[in-house]
């Protein structure tokens, strides 16, 4: 048997700290597990829409990324500025690590610089969580007008996210008595609402806005946001639209960290990283990829969506194999494509979404009726994970 292997994971998200616990669950002290994230805390993405409802604050949501220390894992807060995989070294800002395995769980990060104006004119980035509490005092703010949600590319994590804002946000107004007075209106540059799940559920999703009298306008791709009350789209068959608004939300273009394009692991012509379907195995001996870092094509159309589910799901085959690699065991762990998410419809219920995305049919996604029990289940998926992740042992 191996000993003393040194295992190292880049990024604290949903993969890193499933992959790096379960790891630590299987092998013994001797075996070092090294995480590696710029921020000193983890906070789930579905909680800015916590925030933005006053039902959490931000400071209050945030659980410490040192609390890893408590379950036996180091982690070290450092940016990543290259990695070798050749001589099996990564280098931080402060100094080089080598390692035996690599795990790349990296994310994405947030270009809204690539909107045309949309920095200059103080639109809302929907999934900065810095942004959310300004956003909320906006929206409280408002006594009449109209606010626009907009997709402005794919791929974009949680794809039913700016379906649930625009919902909560409903919900605010309401409260605030201001409901009546205010426009709701969420923009994608797709013909659907997700692509990624489907007309059907798209469907589904569309149906719900219209419950909540928000409106839907598909093949809208955002190219300029003229100024703090004018936005121009291009629509279907190249025409333009000019459209007024009063507060601006968008779900800005995603990009990969530019440590994978300069570490040789996105190639001319990729965005992300590509890595095996099943093992999430990269070209270079022991690194892994997983999460929202990785394009992995399910057919021409479709790719695994960017949602941290699947980032977990991928992290319990990559441990699995690691393992068996340290022990000298078979491993036949493979992804299987399935995952699960809630979409919060307001009043303290959540719709369900089920996915299978590597169904020999093709892929199979449904839109379970919204709930209160779904809701609970969405705060419980909250608790287990930071509980079996971050918090010390009793």
């Amino acid at each position: 048997m191996s000993k003393g292997k040194r295992i190292v994971i880049l990024g604290a998200g949903f993969g890193g700290l499933a992959c790096a616990n379960l790891l630590r669950e299987s092998l013994s002290s001797e075996h070092q597990i090294t995480v590696f994230d710029k921020k000193d805390y983890f906070l789930m993405g579905f909680v800015n829409l916590w925030i933005l409802n006053g039902k959490r604050t931000f400071e209050g949501s945030k659980t410490p990324l040192s609390n890893l220390k408590s379950k036996g894992i180091s982690f070290l807060q450092d940016e990543i500025i290259s990695i070798n995989p050749a001589e099996k070294v990564i280098t931080t800002v402060r100094q080089n690590h080598e390692y035996d395995y690599l795990v790349i769980a990296l994310g994405t990060e947030y270009a809204p610089e690539k909107i045309n104006g949309f920095v200059e004119n103080g639109g809302f980035n929907l999934y900065d969580v810095e942004h959310i509490p300004q956003l909320r005092k906006g929206i409280l703010a408002m006594e009449q007008g109209r606010i626009a949600i907009c997709i402005t590319s794919y791929p974009y994590k949680c794809p039913p996210a700016p379906y649930e804002a625009s919902l909560l946000i409903s919900d605010i107004l309401v409260k605030n008595g201001t409901r009546n007075n205010i426009g709701i209106d969420v923009y994608c540059p797709a013909s659907i609402s997700l692509p990624v799940a489907g007309p059907k559920v798209s469907q589904d999703v569309i149906n719900l806005l219209d419950k909540k009298h928000i409106s839907f306008h598909p093949s809208h791709k955002l190219k300029t946001v003229a100024d703090r009350n004018s936005l121009e789209f291009e629509c279907a068959g190249n025409g333009k639209e000019f459209v007024d608004y009063s507060l601006l939300i968008g779900i800005p273009p995603h990009v990969s960290p530019l440590v994978a394009k300069r570490s040789g692991f996105i190639k001319d012509g990729q965005n992300w990283i590509n890595a095996d379907r099943f093992t999430l195995r990269t070209e270079h001996e022991n690194v892994f990829a997983i999460g929202d870092i990785t394009e992995i094509k399910v057919n021409q159309a479709v790719s695994i969506p960017k949602a941290g589910i699947f980032a977990e799901g991928q992290a319990k085959v990559v441990s699995q194999q690691i393992i068996g690699q340290i022990k000298d065991k078979a491993c036949n762990s493979k992804f299987d494509g399935k995952g699960f998410c809630f979409m919060e419809t307001g009043e303290s219920k959540a719709g369900y979404i089920d996915t299978n995305f590597y169904d020999e049919e093709g892929p199979i996604t449904s839109l379970y009726p919204p709930s209160e029990e779904s809701y609970r289940k969405k705060i419980d998926f909250e608790k287990t994970r930071l509980k079996d992740w971050l918090l010390p042992l009793p």
